[in-house]
């Protein structure tokens, strides 16, 4: 028997089914969200607790994450809390530093400094990789469901891509093979986007650049961007539960209609489901009742990397002057953006009543087949923080606490921290990295994977794998789609009925 009824039920971790969560709730749908809270937004590393990643959005004044904040009143919120901090992007290479912000005069200033012979060239590129993402913008802003499903959605995606250089060319082409750019750009497509680097295409690298010399627009950390909409979601006609996890379909006549959870063994029932993570389990979750549909989308995306991460707080001090909020280092051009050899740096910003420590993330890929083994992460680890000691020089002096929340090592207090040292550190528990994905499935515009439908009439895929290759920003059009599919803008049925009962008194 079903404990409860829900017109809607999100499930799974990934951030567009929470986006597509509150997106319902405000337009009166009964939603419940669970099964959102795999992964807590902090760890505990000895005395200290930390953020797991960076609160980073794409650029809010993108109609992707315009249309949503308006919607859900945030717009205000979010200029207030995330101001756009240059330069967007410092790329630091063995022999050159560069940096890129939304002054183009600055951005040709720097090239000229840097490349002084092929600085025209390196204009041209990148102008015309702005310039290619530019017209993908109509699209993004659109009511159109991505990736596409109907004749007429695939229509209007192939007018845009008509506009476009040929996808599978090479939009460098005018930049020598070897060039420098060509690996800074690469590790930023695969660095911030969810496909690997065997999987980057012109867009995703057009799309990444674009967005980073925009600015960096950030909050206190991941579990802060998560809060936004899930208040949201609770202040309308939502409702979170903790700690519930689905182990089974209840299903009626081929649809879902119920959902059975641990740990108590409820039924829940349920109009419509968006499953927010991968498709591999939905597809475990379905079991021999999955569509031919879910199972061939499910077969065809798969993990080829992870994205490891490092967390620490320094002081101030170990911070160079002029280093940017956001700084990518490629070491060697030429060697696979793997590993140490690229580094994706984040600074965060100091709470107010601890000015004196700076949360700093580095990020970088790991094979999957490696990625499993807890004796490769720690020799990772040892090889990163290396390489942080040459981009960071002294660091190690002005260091509080350095953890994973992935290796099982424990922490490493820093000098700062001897007063709090306690006299044994346990190791923090490792949890799942984030997938960066390969996929055979055909790639919308370069940046799509798979479809929102999975084949079951009322379950939607709101996830990471819809549009890997535009990154958090894909999550925003992902979650927008699933939830037009359902109720569209405005629509507040349960508003409307009120507003019928008062007139009737």
């Amino acid at each position: 028997m079903d404990t409860n009824y829900f017109e809607v039920v999100v499930c799974g971790p990934d951030l567009a089914g929470l986006i597509a969560a509150a997106l319902l709730s405000r337009r009166g749908q009964r939603v419940l969200l669970c099964g959102h809270d795999r992964q807590p937004a902090t760890f505990q590393a000895g005395p200290y607790t930390l953020v797991r990643e960076p609160g980073l959005l794409p650029p809010p004044d993108a109609e992707p994450v315009a249309r949503v904040m308006r919607e859900l009143g945030h717009a205000q919120v979010i200029r207030r809390r995330a101001p756009a901090l240059q330069p967007g992007l410092q790329i630091i290479f063995p022999q050159h530093r560069i940096a890129f912000g939304s002054d183009p005069e600055a951005n040709s200033a720097e090239l000229r400094r840097e490349f002084p012979s092929e600085c025209a060239v390196l204009e041209e590129t990148l102008a015309r990789l702005r310039n290619s993402s530019a017209a993908l913008d109509p699209l993004l802003g659109s009511d159109i469901t991505l990736p596409p499903e109907g004749f007429w959605e695939r229509r209007d995606v192939g007018r845009i891509q008509s506009q476009l250089p040929p996808l599978d060319s090479d939009w460098l082409a005018a930049l020598p093979p070897c060039h420098p750019m060509r690996a800074g750009l690469a590790a930023l497509a695969a660095l911030t986007s969810g496909f690997s680097p065997g999987d980057i295409t012109a867009m995703t690298q057009a799309r990444a650049f674009d967005g980073a010399r925009r600015g960096v627009f950030r909050l206190g950390g991941g579990g802060d961007l998560r809060a936004l909409f899930t208040e949201k979601l609770e202040s309308f006609s939502g409702e979170v539960r903790e700690r519930l996890v689905p182990h089974e379909l209840v299903w009626k006549r081929g649809n879902v209609a119920g959902l059975r959870a641990r740990p108590r063994g409820e039924t829940i029932g349920l109009g419509r489901l968006i499953w927010a993570g991968s498709a591999a389990s939905l597809l475990a979750l379905c079991g021999d009742a999955a569509p031919r549909r879910l199972r061939e989308t499910a077969a065809a995306i798969r993990p080829a990397c992870f994205r490891y991460t490092l967390c620490l707080l320094l002081r101030p001090e170990a911070l160079p002057e002029g280093m940017g909020p956001r700084v990518l280092s490629v070491r060697d051009p030429e060697k696979p953006i793997l590993e140490d050899n690229a580094l994706h740096i984040t600074m965060g910003a100091p709470l107010p009543r601890q000015p004196n420590r700076v949360p700093v993330w580095v990020e970088c890929l790991v094979p999957a087949s490696a990625a499993e083994s807890l004796g490769y992460l720690a020799v990772i680890r040892a090889r990163v923080r290396e390489e942080l000691a040459r981009l960071l020089p002294f660091y190690d002096r002005h260091l509080w606490v350095l953890a994973s929340p992935h290796d099982g090592l424990p922490p490493e207090l820093g000098a700062e921290a001897t007063g709090e040292k306690p006299a044994a550190l346990d190791p923090v528990p490792p949890t799942p990295m984030a997938p960066a994905l390969s996929c055979d499935l055909p790639r919308m515009l370069g940046v799509g994977a798979a479809p929102l439908a999975t084949g079951i009439s009322n379950i939607y895929l709101a996830s990471a794998e819809n549009l890997p290759g535009l990154g958090r920003e894909g999550d925003f059009v992902s979650a927008w789609g699933a939830a037009r599919l359902i109720a569209q803008p405005g629509h507040r049925p349960g508003a409307q009925r009120r507003e019928i009962l008062i007139e009737d008194s």
